[in-house]
């Protein structure tokens, strides 16, 4: 069912070019699996950014989030509104998001959201869930 238009739905540009000789037609679980990871890759590279960083998009990235006069809730509530903005700004493939942070799980320099997001497959789309670990000024995936 997955057609030359939605395949270009899936992967970066730089993802196709480095593997130009995959199959056009996936079943549409892998495309999906296909379509996360790079999902993944990107909101690494993403909001591991900074604002000012790319002179082709100033605003592209997350901003340091190291204000001491900011309460731990209201930073968590800063983190998640912001994830979510980069991702509806940035992340074409994703339709609609919402960012929960989870439990702290005892480490206080770690914070752990979860992104809930329909992901555009072609005339399709699929929900998917993404978890998130803030260590050390780092963004990284979980899942």
């Amino acid at each position: 069912m997955a057609t030359g238009s939605s395949s270009l739905l899936s992967s970066r540009l730089f993802e196709r070019l480095a593997a130009p000789h995959q199959p056009a037609t996936l079943k549409e679980e892998e495309r999906l699996m296909e379509v996360v990871e790079s999902i993944k890759r990107h909101l690494v590279e993403l909001l591991n950014s900074h604002p000012g960083n790319s002179p082709c998009a100033p605003e592209l990235g997350l901003l340091d989030f190291n204000d001491a006069t900011i309460g731990v809730l209201d930073l968590e509530l800063n983190i998640q509104q912001a994830i979510r903005q980069c991702i509806e700004q940035f992340e074409p493939r994703v339709k609609w998001v919402d960012v929960e942070s989870l439990p702290n799980s005892g480490d206080p320099l770690q914070l752990h959201f979860q992104v809930h997001a329909t992901v555009a497959l072609g005339r399709d789309s699929a929900l998917t869930t993404i978890d998130l670990l803030l260590n050390n000024k780092r963004y990284q995936c979980l899942n």
